[in-house]
């Protein structure tokens, strides 16, 4: 029934566009329809979408004897469509490249990511069933053809559909197949296996949480969202003893000053028409984060490992009611991480943090200070803080 669908959509295809004349001949050997389509590829995985588009479209205006030589260009297309959010031109060209060869494992790998760029942050149970359908048949094309590089693009696209439709275990086991053949990918499965067995320990609890979990890096506005959400941050301190603090205190040269936030939550005077704002609010308004010296929240900053351990730290302070742990570390004469002195202004967040084994130095002592943080890690971060404090709810 599926073939019937695609066939009958593909000849509708073919009589709106795909009866259009040749616009060229082939200048040489080399000038043919899989070089384009394998530039395209590339600069596609490059993120250069304008320039894929015009190889795989020379591809099809090449005069060439078979067509079915060109169904690359047209799964390529497909995939352009669906990330500019053409769906309707995306399924289209998506089809017409497995109309015109359907024993390549390209087309179906193809048409399985165009339907994860036309999906991604959507419902998974409305796609994600069916891009896995369409890589289980690349795969099983591709062994038919004893071809290991093209199981390992189905393998890690696969587990790249898998991850954004948040469905972890099974983009996990995706990405250690592609790390097992050791071609294509492998290098990226690795690292994408590493993010998502990350996440899957950090356990999201919110959707939103998970969301967030996949970005490369955060913000302010994400880490706001992930002490409401994830850490509970109003609960936590509607269950702990309230005391009234010395918001006096500054940290020496400490451009991040410790001071009261609540004061402040109405000078954020960029957060108005933010997406985030009533997450924001909510952290300012608790004294869980603070606005800067010129009253702006800059909720799109991306934050540092430094920068998150010295929130961490305040955090830390309003549920212990320990106001000792400001300085705790202060005065010491040698540094805990290779590249961070104890002079640093971040430095003795840093050793609070890692001292409780909430923020750890890598196998080198490095802290990674100046490192921006993904979300990720970022989620995991206050999983160990949970269990550091024995918060529970």
């Amino acid at each position: 029934m599926k073939k019937l669908i695609i066939l009958l959509l593909s000849l509708t295809f073919i009589l709106t566009v795909g009866c259009s004349p040749e616009t060229r001949k082939s200048e040489s050997v080399l000038d043919n329809p899989e070089m384009h389509i394998s530039m395209g590829m590339k600069f596609f995985n490059d993120g250069k979408y304008e320039e894929a588009k015009k190889e795989f479209d020379d591809a099809i205006k090449i005069a060439w004897k078979k067509k079915a030589d060109k169904a690359g260009a047209y799964a390529g297309l497909g995939m352009y469509y669906a990330v500019k959010g053409d769906n309707g031109k995306a399924k289209d060209n998506a089809k017409e490249g497995i109309s015109l060869n359907d024993d390549l494992p390209l087309v179906h790998t193809c048409y399985g990511r165009t339907m994860m760029y036309m999906n991604k942050g959507g419902d998974a149970d409305e796609w994600l069933e069916d891009a896995i359908e369409e890589f289980d048949e690349a795969l099983e094309k591709a062994d038919e053809l004893r071809d290991i590089k093209a199981q390992a693009e189905a393998h890690y696209f696969k587990g790249m559909a898998a991850k954004y439709a948040y469905k972890f275990s099974i983009a996990k086991d995706a990405f250690s197949e592609v790390v097992k053949l050791k071609s294509l990918y492998a290098t990226e499965a690795n690292a994408q296996w590493e993010i998502v067995q990350m996440i899957e320990r950090a356990k999201p609890g919110t959707k939103i949480g998970a969301k967030v979990a996949l970005l490369d890096e955060v913000g302010k506005a994400e880490i706001a969202i992930l002490f409401i959400e994830e850490l509970k941050i109003n609960a936590v301190l509607t269950k702990r003893e309230k005391k009234e603090y010395d918001t006096g205190f500054k940290a020496p040269e400490d451009p991040m000053k410790f001071e009261a936030a609540k004061a402040e939550a109405k000078l954020a005077v960029d957060i108005d028409k933010n997406w985030a704002k009533s997450w924001i609010i909510q952290v300012l308004e608790n004294g869980v984060m603070e606005t800067a010296p010129d009253h702006k929240f800059y909720p799109d900053k991306k934050i540092t490992r430094a920068e998150y351990a010295l929130m961490l730290l305040r955090v830390m302070v309003l549920i212990s009611n320990d106001e000792a742990l400001y300085t705790k570390h202060f005065g010491e004469e040698n540094s805990m991480f290779v590249d961070v002195r104890t002079s640093h202004p971040a430095y003795n967040a840093m050793a609070v943090c890692a001292t409780r084994g909430i923020m750890k130095a890598n196998l080198r002592g490095e802290f990674g200070l100046a490192n921006t943080i993904s979300g990720a890690e970022a989620l995991l971060i206050i999983r160990d803080f949970q269990n550091a404090l024995s918060l529970t709810f």
